[in-house]
Parts: structure tokens; C-alpha cells; sequence
């Protein structure tokens, strides 16, 4: 008997061990493209904005201490009080002047800024004699800018009031000295700012704080410093 092989039935093809991966999907590929770009933008309109902003001056004597320290407070009160000072001579305002040749002076010491602190008005009032001559010589002399300009200064530092200030010292600002033939109220801003300065420097070397001409004009003596201030020196 011939034996019949049955033939092997057709094996199924293989499944596919891996599966397709997804379409790709462009809406969001789109989406974080767009992200992108205005992040870049974002970041360029900054940096673009923070290059033509001028830069931010430090605050005037901040080197000597900080706010929370003994000169910091000086400081920043002695600033205060300025503020609501609109007078301009030869385009300084007392603050200005105030900021440049006293604070940001490295010739000035922390130990100077507050012993001017604690002046009182009878170390700085003129002698009631010679307050006369000055009103004899300059009467509008309390009324003058370059007076004015000066009794804020002295005022800032000190805290003196402005106004008891002024009837102390008619003389401020004043070029020259009551009891000499050389008293007047100069003419030119140049020399008003000038007398302004040593006003206020040599104000305070006569109430006791040492140095104060020095550390300024470069020599203490009151007429010697006062010779460089009428000269235009000066060390700020």
C-alpha cells in the first residue's frame, strides 16, 4: 500500500516583533518651534533695553558704610535733608556739591562726617558784634542764593534748622571775613560756589572738627586755604 504524506499546511507569516511608530506630528513640532523663537526675542528686546539704559550711579558715600551701619545713617540722613534744595550755582545744587567734595572725598574721614553731625549752632554763630558789620557792609546778605545755598549745607550735616541758622551767621556765604576791609558778595558763580565750600569747611574746622581745610583745599590755615579756594583748587 503506497502511504500518502499529507503536505504541511502554509505556516502564517511572522507578526512584526515592532510597532510602527507614531506619524509625526507637526502641529506641535510647530507649536515649540514658535516657543523658541520668542524666548529669543524675548531675551534680545532685554538685553537691547538694558544696553541703552545708562548705568546706575552708586549713591554718594555708600563706600564709606551701609545703611545699617553708625555713617551709613549719618549719610543718609544728611542726603535727606538736602532734597527739597533747588539752588544751582555754577550747575551744582548743595547736594551735588555736598555728594562730590565732602562724601565721595577720600580725604574725608568717617570720624569727620560725624563729629559734623553732632555741631551744634553755638559752635557756628557769629559773634553778635560782627553779625552787625556784615549787615552793615552786605544788608540783603540773608537773602542772597550763594547764603541760602550755603546755610543748607551746614544745615544737612548738622541738622541745625535753617532758619536759626541764617540769623546766626549773616556772613555765610559772604566772600572775605566781618572785621576786614575784604567782605562782599561776589559776583560770579565761579566764586560763589567757590566761597560756598570754604564756608562750609572752614565753619566746621572753627567748631572743632580737624582737618576739614585740609582734606579740601590741600592746607588747614583759614587764609591760606581760602587763597587755593579763590584760586579754583581743591582736592575733589
Amino acid at each position: 500500500m503506497t502511504s500518502i504524506r499529507n503536505r504541511p499546511s502554509a505556516v502564517p507569516p511572522a507578526a512584526s516583533s515592532r510597532t510602527q511608530a507614531p506619524a509625526a506630528q507637526p502641529a506641535r513640532t510647530n507649536q515649540v518651534t514658535q516657543v523658541s523663537r520668542a524666548d529669543v526675542l524675548n531675551r534680545a528686546e532685554l538685553a537691547r533695553v538694558r544696553s541703552t539704559q545708562p548705568p546706575v550711579a552708586p549713591v554718594a558715600g555708600s563706600w564709606r558704610g551701609g545703611p545699617n551701619t553708625e555713617v551709613g545713617r549719618a549719610i543718609q540722613t544728611m542726603r535727606a535733608r538736602l532734597q527739597d534744595v533747588n539752588i544751582t550755582i555754577k550747575g551744582d545744587t548743595p547736594s551735588s556739591l555736598f555728594d562730590r567734595a565732602i562724601l565721595d572725598n577720600k580725604h574725608v574721614t568717617n570720624e569727620q562726617i560725624l563729629e559734623m553731625s553732632k555741631v551744634k549752632l553755638e559752635q557756628l554763630a557769629t559773634d553778635p558784634k560782627d553779625r552787625a558789620k556784615v549787615l552793615e557792609k552786605v544788608p540783603n546778605a540773608r537773602e542772597l542764593p550763594v547764603h541760602k545755598f550755603t546755610v543748607a549745607m551746614l544745615s544737612a550735616v548738622t541738622g541745625i534748622d535753617r532758619a536759626a541758622l541764617s540769623e546766626a551767621c549773616p556772613d555765610l556765604g559772604l566772600t572775605g571775613a566781618p572785621g576786614t576791609p575784604l567782605l562782599y558778595a561776589a559776583k560770579t558763580e565761579r566764586m560763589q560756589r567757590s566761597t560756598a565750600l570754604h564756608d562750609f569747611t572752614d565753619y566746621m574746622r572753627g567748631a572743632g572738627v580737624k582737618g576739614m581745610n585740609k582734606a579740601v583745599w590741600g592746607v588747614e590755615n583759614r587764609i591760606l586755604s581760602a587763597i587755593v579756594s579763590a584760586a579754583g583748587g581743591g582736592r575733589y
